[in-house]
């Protein structure tokens, strides 16, 4: 029985040694493994973060290659004066990616794989096709980017990582970045900004507007303190919160640096400060004399527009004349005295001798197949009218209706230029020149009826003089590139609907030698709002009264980058740009764009946040905090992949970096 006992103890002593054995071997496995994952996982963070700066170090490198293919080389036009894209530029691009960029890399040690991926035709494929990083790349989403028509193209820069230490065990991550080469101007890639670095100038923050996207500028200043304008044009200033910005702010100097601290912005939120921009200005004047010089020669107009247009409007007079002048001349038509009485009323005219030609029957329309001398009124009053013939005139032009009224060729003139809409639908589908003013309005209220009344014109616009549209409770379409050699002007009614139901919808580069003026209208773009109007002026930029005293439902935030979802209030679609200064207010006023806007002298902006009834009676400063800004630009990046012909060309393509994803 002792011998049993002692048997059992013995047993039970090994039985507890191996149990501790075993435990205290798990622990060290543990322990072991614990620090091997650690290990891997510091391991993994470091590889991942080595492979980001290659593509940052990548896409520096590529912006200074890119300046090694001017886009001038590639440039030509076909026998219809057309632009297009040389094809070898594609293969010297390839090239130069394939050979600058992805072999100086490839070969890093924690690289298993690097390559880009072309995206910008109709299917994808990579620049380096003899060393793919995936076998199947036919799902990826492509661009249909016209290769032979543009230069835009659409890269995603692809890495597959590796351990170079084989013993940590296998780590591997897919990262692939985008990266948008782009032809057009630079103020297209940011939601706002200003160029200048010299006193008194740059990008001026006075208040609490919001930006979601990029910033400009070489110059800032932030103030806690919105001006705005009363009544009688006397201004104040209201306490407010500082501005937002959901991005990055961009800029060729130093100056920003001690900025950049929590207190100057909302929410203490500070934006990353970024140099690598690769800012290029474009040559303003060059750009609207060739768009202007090449409009009149497709024209058959012998006229030449030239330093900054001075005796530009004489030049088209006469280009008109010398051209058609050996056609038919129109005389037979029924003269009047003075202009129609619905004309006169309108205040269009203040020449009371005038003497005018009045079209406004089809068999006289069908007449009209060469220069007419005199002014002339073609009116569709009691019946539809088309003119199927060039429309050229010697004096001043009426195209009014009440019926449909179609022009199918361009039209013509050495004075001014109306078009007056008071109902059913005024379209041109050719071009409109005039050596004068060009003014377009229409009375028709056709909310939910575009395609019936209002006017339309599908064809340039080209003005010796300046350019007005008005849209008085209605909508007016244009759908191609305007030049206005002096001011250009959008006005909606100020009186009406509280809330804003004047709009221009655009599809349209306009170019304008003066200011240009915007008021009391919404701008919006074609083909159900995914076109947008760029406008380019050479003198100051003026936005006032847009939504004035309208307020977003609801108007608290919903957090970054605080873009409201009320779509009571529609954005204006559309880039702003001005070669000297814009002074914007959203305090009154509410402004939204979905696009940007840029000054290259001086852009100031002046806004508050929160709901505002009355510039008597606006909300105090901690009030105003978790509301929407009144002045807010929401970047619109589908400019950047769209082809728009009349934009400013740039010397070589410019990068816009896109999203980065890690797998």
């Amino acid at each position: 029985m002792l011998k049993n006992e002692r048997g059992n103890t013995l047993i039970t002593v090994l039985l507890m040694s191996l149990v501790f054995t075993v435990l205290g071997m798990s622990i060290l496995a543990a322990s072991l493994g614990g620090a091997k994952r650690t290990e891997t996982r510091e391991s993994d963070i470091s590889i991942t973060y080595n492979s980001v700066k290659v593509i940052d170090q990548m896409t520096s490198e590529l912006a200074g290659i890119l300046p090694s293919l001017p886009l001038e080389d590639y440039r030509r036009k076909n026998i219809e004066g057309k632009l297009y894209v040389r094809s070898d530029f594609d293969i010297d691009l390839k090239n130069k990616l394939k050979d600058d960029l992805i072999a100086p890399y490839k070969t890093e040690d924690n690289i298993s794989c690097l390559n880009i991926i072309d995206l910008s035709g109709s299917s994808a494929g990579f620049i380096d096709s003899s060393a793919p990083c995936m076998d199947d790349i036919s799902n990826y989403d492509t661009f249909n980017i016209e290769r032979e028509n543009d230069f835009t193209r659409v890269l995603d820069i692809i890495i597959v990582t590796k351990n170079p230490v084989e013993t940590e065990g296998k780590i591997t991550r897919t990262l692939r970045k985008r990266i948008i080469l782009s032809p057009l101007p630079s103020f297209l890639k940011y939601a706002a900004g200003s160029f200048s670095d010299e006193n008194d100038s740059g990008l001026i923050l006075n208040g609490s507007a919001n930006f979601s996207g990029n910033v400009y500028a070489n110059r800032l200043t932030i103030n806690e303190d919105a001006e705005y304008e009363l009544r009688d044009g006397s201004k104040e200033k209201t306490d407010t919160n500082m501005s937002s910005i959901s991005g990055d702010l961009y800029s060729s100097t130093a100056n920003l640096l001690p900025l950049l601290i929590k207190e100057n912005f909302y929410k203490e939120h500070v934006p990353e400060l970024k140099h690598d921009s690769q800012f290029i200005n474009i040559d303003f004047d060059r750009t609207m004399n060739e768009q202007a010089n090449e409009l009149l020669s497709l024209n058959g107009i012998p006229a030449v527009r030239a330093g900054n247009g001075s005796t530009f409007s004489e030049e088209v007079k006469s280009g008109i004349l010398s051209s058609f002048a050996i056609n038919t001349l129109i005389k037979e038509q029924k003269k009047q005295s003075g202009l129609p009485e619905i004309l006169q009323e309108l205040g269009n005219n203040n020449e009371s001798d005038i003497k005018s030609y009045l079209i406004n029957t089809p068999e006289d329309a069908s007449l009209l197949n060469g220069l007419i001398q005199g002014d002339v009124v073609i009116m569709a009053e009691d019946t539809s009218l088309e003119l199927n013939e060039k429309l050229i005139v010697d004096g001043d032009l009426y195209l009014v209706n009440f019926e449909d009224l179609t022009i199918y060729e361009d039209i013509l003139v050495t004075g001014r230029t109306h078009l007056v809409n008071f109902n059913g639908k005024l379209e041109v589908n050719e071009n409109i020149i005039s050596a004068n003013d060009i003014i377009i309005e229409s009375y028709a209220h056709n909310k939910d009826e575009l395609s019936s009344k209002g006017i339309k014109v599908n064809g340039d616009i080209l003005s010796g003089r300046n350019t007005a549209i008005n849209a008085l409770n209605t909508s007016i379409e244009m759908t191609g590139t305007i030049i206005s050699n002096g001011s250009f002007t959008i006005n909606g009614d100020e009186t009406g609907e509280p809330s804003e139901n004047d709009q221009v919808i655009f599809d349209s580069v306009v170019y304008a030698g003066k200011r240009a003026n915007i008021s009391n209208v919404n701008i919006l773009g074609s083909e159900n709002n995914t076109k947008q109007l760029v406008l380019m002026a050479k003198d100051d930029l003026l936005l006032t009264r847009i939504n004035e005293f309208g307020n977003f439902d609801p108007d608290d935030e919903a957090g970054m980058p605080y873009v409201p979802e009320d779509e009571t209030i529609k954005p204006l679609k559309g880039f702003f740009y001005t070669e000297k200064d814009a002074e914007l207010y959203g305090v009154g006023s509410l402004f939204y764009i979905n696009g940007g806007i840029f000054a290259k002298e001086k852009l100031i902006i002046n806004a508050i946040r929160g709901e505002v009834k009355s510039i008597e009676e606006l909300p105090s400063r901690s009030s105003q905090l978790d509301k929407y800004s009144r002045f807010i630009v929401n970047y619109d990046q589908n400019v950047l992949l769209q082809r728009i012909d009349t934009l400013p060309i740039v010397k070589h393509l410019q990068i816009f970096s896109d999203e980065l994803l890690i797998e």
